[in-house]
């Protein structure tokens, strides 16, 4: 501990000067009463003497000295990369009497395993895992905690996070169903929006949304559990599935479930819906945000015939632009959640192709046997040579398809899964669940009913090696449709992340045109039937989709001579067709 002569008084917390330690900068800061005051402040406001604190990124101990004062010293865990910083750490705890914090040196991260390197900078605020964002001075080797053994352990109601861009990816797959707040500092700088909205988006997945007195303005944010059944909820369980249980099976007359952000689809809705409903999908939740082409008006008319339920991305609603992790979490909160049997997460471009029977739902569910996910693999149609955009089923307009057989370098492809709601499902997500698997192991069989293990063994684990998975259903995967298509899908962004848009690399990897396997004749008949019976024969719904069609030319009009798309569009034309 370095000597010094001067304490510092910091709304009645006693910080020892070192000038060492202290940088002009962050002496300024905490004289003038701003060295963490928004997390400060936040913490007493919302913290009780039975809470547990777990503070990741322990700067000189301001955080943990607050804390420990509301409820005690035993509560409260900091964990601190710095190991400069410990002994001043431990000396501010020492001049406020608050007693032994339990203070560790480490570097919290999403898993546990070797030693990482940690980069110091001579204002310690800015000491990271990174090296890039800006000069360091030097770097030390500090021990990796993961963070789902901390949370086992610790069992923290509160978490602060200031770790410098450490937070990013750090709470994906985290178990917090016992954290009631989180107090965190982001920052764009190291990761962008983009890295702002997965971090937003990972916490909403957890029942963990913006409390109303957290500034949008701020860095600093505080996000709150605002569904007292997800803080109560045992062994981490969906609020979705709590106390569901199982109903035996066979399920007679199953109510399933397709949840679906949209933008700007609109003239590919009908056909997809009729599908889904001639295929067995009873109840469909479709989320849309920022359309230009009519799409919210057509999902409004189809809301009013019952066809579906329509709402606005609450994401939206709460200023965040995390679209998809928001709007599922807010899914699994709505009564058709809780009347539904089984769960798909899936977008317009997918249709679900079942090859038994004809080529319903039943038939598959009937032909794999029991299961509690049946994850299907992707299979991506390519442009088929078209350059233009023509109102028409898509089906029929791009029948070509990678291959059904590649070689093992081509084989690993997405997934999207039909998930058993029970009490075994811990958390839906887009293209997986996360499934309890410690007292029973559950049935995972992929598309062709066949038992896997993968998925369930590693919760990041988002696809699987096609091969001999087609045989039951495929997923097949309209990305692309015409090159005009694409590049209003282009122009218009991608409607999980605000602000990320489709690439050059998007189009290479998915317009693969080998071959005409997988077809669609089981159940094609009872789609077109549907369409013509029920949406056809209405005449303010076929003037919405009409508009749609109209509205998604005039864009590619409009953007077909703007440089950016005219040097893309040429690009495609002459080394990707």
């Amino acid at each position: 501990m370095p000597d010094y002569e001067e304490v510092i008084d910091m709304q009645g917390v006693r910080i020892p000067y070192i000038p060492s330690v202290i940088t002009p900068r962050i002496e300024r800061s905490i004289r003038n009463n701003r060295y963490e005051r928004g997390e400060r402040d936040q913490l007493v406001s919302m913290m009780g003497p039975d809470d547990r604190v777990l503070e990741l990124g322990a700067g000189v101990g301001l955080i943990s000295t607050v804390a420990a004062r509301i409820c005690g010293a035993g509560r409260v865990t900091s964990i601190e990369a710095n190991p400069d910083l410990l002994p001043v750490i431990r000396e501010v705890h020492r001049l406020n009497g608050v007693g032994e914090v339990d203070l560790r040196n480490g570097a919290a991260t999403a898993t546990a395993g070797e030693p990482v390197q940690f980069y110091l900078r001579s204002d310690f605020w800015a000491s990271s895992m990174e090296p890039e964002s800006r000069p360091y001075a030097r770097t030390v080797t500090v021990p990796r905690l993961g963070i789902g053994a901390l949370l086992a352990e610790v069992q923290p109601t509160i978490i602060v996070c200031d770790i410098e861009g450490g937070e990013l990816g750090l709470f994906d797959d985290a178990d917090l169903s016992g954290v009631n707040h989180v107090i965190i500092e982001l920052h764009p700088k190291v990761y962008g929006e983009s890295g702002v909205d997965r971090v937003a988006g990972a916490l909403a997945a957890k029942g963990l949304f913006p409390s109303p007195d957290s500034p949008a303005t701020s860095t600093v944010r505080i996000y709150e559990r605002n569904d007292p059944r997800a803080a109560t909820a045992s062994a981490a369980l969906s609020p979705a599935v709590v106390g569901r249980g199982f109903r035996a099976w066979p399920i007679a007359d199953p109510r399933i479930l397709v949840a679906t952000c949209m933008k700007d689809e609109g003239p590919f809705i009908l056909e997809w819906l009729a599908w889904h409903k001639a295929a067995g999908v009873t109840d469909f939740v479709v989320f849309t945000n920022d359309c230009s082409d009519g799409t919210d008006l057509l999902l409004d008319r189809l809301d009013q015939m019952g066809e579906l339920t329509h709402l606005p991305n609450p994401a939206v609603v709460t200023g965040q632009t995390a679209f998809q992790p928001i709007a599922l979490a807010y899914a699994e909160r709505m009564p058709v959640m809780r009347r539904a049997d089984f769960f798909i997460s899936m977008d317009v471009d997918e249709f679900i192709n079942v090859k038994t029977g004809e080529g319903r739902i039943a038939d598959l569910f009937a032909t794999a046997g029991e299961f509690d996910v049946l994850s299907m693999t992707e299979l991506n149609h390519g442009a088929n040579g078209r350059e233009h955009f023509a109102p028409g089923w898509i089906k029929d307009q791009f029948p070509l398809h990678e291959t059904l057989t590649p070689g093992k370098y081509r084989a690993r492809r997405g997934v999207k899964s039909i998930v058993r709601l029970s009490d075994r499902v811990v958390k839906l997500r887009n293209h997986r669940p996360d499934i309890d698997n410690a007292t029973i192991p559950p049935i995972w069989i992929d598309g062709s009913g066949r038992p896997i293990a993968s998925l369930a063994a590693d919760g990041s684990e988002n696809g699987l090696d096609c091969r001999r998975t087609y045989d039951l259903v495929t997923l097949d995967h309209f990305a692309l449709r015409s090159l005009d298509s694409y590049l209003a899908k282009m122009h218009r962004g991608d409607v999980v992340k605000a602000g990320r848009s489709v690439s050059q690399k998007y189009w290479r990897l998915r317009n693969r045109n080998d071959e005409s396997g997988s077809i669609f004749d089981r159940l094609d008949g009872a789609a077109r039937a549907y369409h013509a019976a029920r949406y056809e024969a209405d005449p303010v719904l076929m003037a919405l989709h009409g508009a749609s069609c109209a509205a998604h030319e005039a864009r590619i009009a409009a953007i077909v001579d703007l440089p950016e798309f005219r040097a893309r569009r040429d690009w495609a034309l002459r080394e990707a067709w």
